[in-house]
């Protein structure tokens, strides 16, 4: 009795199909990243523009964090991409502290509500993690970047040899060093930029320890590459947008 076994150019149409699924996962993820990114670095304002803002309704999102009743920390954008902080809300307002009420009132009152997020913000404006990619600050919309970092993952869990890594140095990245989504998608099973094309693996691919050593290292790492980004790409974003 033969076995069957299907030919290389019977697997093709799967492995284009398999190309351009990878591609469009990767462009959401890299989407949302851009804007998880921006939304990290975002520019100063105070209560008196956040309120001009809101109304001329260019605000399409906010988010907050609150103590006491108290506006601690506030962040909020005109778009996806220019994002804007209070520096210090205590005492901005006409009032003395800007409060919860009064944030409230004011999102009340302007005609095309926003979406408001509470969460916990660190100092330099960077939201607690894990929130990525489960907590990418665009209205309505957010939810393809969830689901296509979790077909990421399934994907990755549903391949048999992962070529760069074994399933939990992947599981790592994933989690703990918040980028291997976009890693994976880059990578495996082949490099993108090598198409269909066969590529052997790496003299010596990562195992669990290593893969969560390096996850470790991206962790840490993130908030440089937060602000870099932040200081370079809303000045970019300018002059891009200007006359």
């Amino acid at each position: 009795m033969h076995s069957y076994r299907e030919s290389p150019v019977m697997r093709e149409p799967y492995r284009i199909v398999g190309l351009w699924v990878r591609v469009l996962l990767l462009v959401i993820l890299l989407w949302g990243t851009l804007v998880t990114v921006l939304s990290a670095a975002p520019r100063t304002r105070d209560v008196a523009d956040f309120r001009a803002d809101l109304r001329a309704g260019r605000v399409t999102y906010v988010i907050y964090e609150s103590g006491h009743g108290d506006v601690r920390a506030m962040r909020w954008s005109n778009s996806p991409l220019f994002w804007y902080s209070m520096e210090d809300p205590w005492g901005q307002d006409v009032d003395g502290t800007y409060t919860v009420a009064r944030l409230t009132a004011d999102l009340d009152a302007s005609e095309a509500r926003p979406v408001l997020r509470q969460a916990r913000l660190r100092d330099n404006g960077v939201p607690a993690y894990p929130d990525w990619p489960f907590a990418v600050p665009v209205p309505y919309v957010s939810w393809t970047v969830k689901a296509a970092w979790i077909a990421a993952f399934v994907i990755m869990l549903g391949t048999a040899r992962p070529r760069l890594g074994n399933r939990w140095a992947w599981f790592w990245l994933f989690t703990v060093g918040q980028i291997g989504a976009v890693m994976y998608l880059c990578s495996e099973p082949r490099s993108l930029w090598r198409g269909l094309g066969p590529q052997a693996p790496p003299p010596s691919p990562l195992g669990g320890g290593r893969g969560c050593a390096l996850a470790v290292c991206f962790q840490f790492l993130t908030p440089v590459a937060i602000m870099g980004v932040g200081i370079v790409l809303p000045g970019l974003l300018d002059v891009l947008a200007g006359p």
